[in-house]
């Protein structure tokens, strides 16, 4: 398969096999690592990890594939649009409001969706009173979708979307363990503990690094929990935890001199930025919260459905959603942390399909010294493709070409090869899979 580099749009594998005349994909795969460890000694460094990351199939018995983590927006869009359950309201709002499910603009995402519906509702509760915007849930439970209002209808279906949403992103089929058997997503877990084991040996004196993430799931944390990993995420307190952007300007440090008040940031600290939300969050009331979101530990699906507001991006705020807390909090540490000089941020998984998120990437090209490495396959059709094709210098983009004979191939720009075969596999990896097989050893015999 073809393994390509571009700085702007020349492949540097290419100009190298021209004068070594070689054309191994070992040569190809040690020049891209060589070049990426040289970013993870950058100052400034940041990770986006999209949809992607959490997207994970395993070969089964018969050959098939199967996802076990969490599919990416375009076959969970279609999956919802085309189920029987969504019948009725996939009519009604063709006929009624001339939405088409099935169109370019909604078919490969229910973020966009949920946004219009969310608009729709705010419009047409507009008109009604507030026992009539109270009445609303209540009528939800006791009426068929027939019987309700047209803004009844609008909040069923915006509760179905958000609902089916967090189904699928707690994963609750595949995360839970079986008897003396580990969860069905456990490769998955593996994977994301892989890629932060890796980040662990970035060199201690530089600034920790910056991990943002639009996915709603919580991979990431369990991943971290499980390698004892600390990490910031936007949340202080100790039995309730709310939502506080402070924190982000805070490190966990420890004292490296008695006599002197002298401090050094701990090695295993990441800052986690949800720039879209999470499973996880919901909106609460707290004594003496400025900010009123919550973060739910071990949440399950019977504990979130009944809640009101859950902080998944769009979510329903008495004021726009893209603009109000805690988004805008996030969104806002995501453009400090771009425009810090000498600064590079690293895409994975991500499509650039979001048009808040890749307005603050473009925005940084603005400081000469911001460089963009993005993990993915480029076409003439894809916003990549776009990005190719300005040819800056400044704009890297690793991957490989994805065969068409070939769905079940795992390409290198995938987050599975990603991690194992770009990421520079350093001996700190042995040395922690020693230490958790030591741990768990001591486990058994303290039984």
């Amino acid at each position: 398969m073809e393994i390509f580099f571009y700085k702007g749009n020349e492949n540097v594998l290419e100009s190298k096999k021209e004068q070594t005349s070689e054309k191994s994909n070992e040569t190809d795969l040690k020049k891209i690592q060589d070049s990426f460890l040289k970013a993870l000694d950058n100052k400034n460094l940041s990770f986006l990890l999209g949809s992607g990351c959490s997207s994970f199939k395993l070969e089964t018995t018969e050959g098939k594939f199967k996802e076990i983590g969490i599919p990416v927006m375009a076959p969970m869009a279609s999956e919802f649009y085309g189920s029987k359950e969504f019948k009725e309201e996939k009519e009604w709002l063709k006929s009624t409001l001339s939405i088409e499910v099935d169109g370019d603009i909604f078919s490969k995402n229910l973020e966009v969706f949920l946004s219009t519906l969310h608009s729709l509702s705010f419009y047409l509760q507009k008109t009604l009173s507030e026992e009539e915007i109270d009445q609303i849930p209540l009528s939800i439970q006791e009426k068929s979708f027939a019987d309700l209002t047209n803004c009844e209808k609008v909040e069923s279906i915006i509760l179905k979307a958000r609902n089916y949403l967090l189904q699928k992103c707690l994963n609750e089929d595949n995360a839970k363990p079986e008897k003396d058997k580990p969860p069905v997503d456990q490769p998955l877990i593996e994977l994301y503990k892989q890629f932060y084991r890796k980040l662990l040996t970035r060199n201690p004196t530089l600034p920790r690094l910056n991990i943002f993430t639009t996915n709603y799931d919580l991979y990431s944390e369990r991943a971290m929990d499980l390698l004892g990993i600390h990490y910031v995420n936007g949340f202080t307190g100790g039995i309730s935890k709310f939502f506080n952007p402070a924190i982000f300007n805070y490190a966990l440090a420890e004292k490296m001199d008695l006599s002197q008040s002298k401090w050094s940031v701990i090695d295993n600290f990441f800052y986690l930025y949800k720039i879209h939300g999470s499973v996880n969050w919901i909106q609460a009331e707290g004594e003496n919260k400025l900010f009123n979101v919550k973060e739910i530990q071990e949440p399950t699906f019977e504990d979130l459905e009944d809640e009101s507001t859950i902080m998944i991006h769009p979510t329903p705020l008495k004021y726009n959603a893209s603009l109000g807390s805690p988004y805008s909090d996030l969104f806002r540490e995501f453009q400090k942390k771009l425009m810090q000089n000498n600064n590079i941020l690293v895409t994975i998984g991500y499509s650039f399909s979001d048009e808040h998120i890749n307005n603050l990437i473009f925005q940084a090209f603005t400081i000469p010294s911001f460089r963009l490495i993005v993990i993915g396959e480029p076409t003439e059709k894809n916003a990549i493709g776009k990005l190719m094709a300005l040819n800056d210098s400044r704009i890297w983009i690793i991957g490989e070409k994805w065969p068409e004979e070939k769905s079940d191939y795992v390409p290198l720009h995938f987050f599975k090869r990603f991690v194992e075969q770009v990421l520079p596999d350093l001996t700190a990896e042995d040395l922690d899979k020693k230490m958790e097989k030591t741990i768990q050893n001591l486990k058994d015999l303290l039984k």
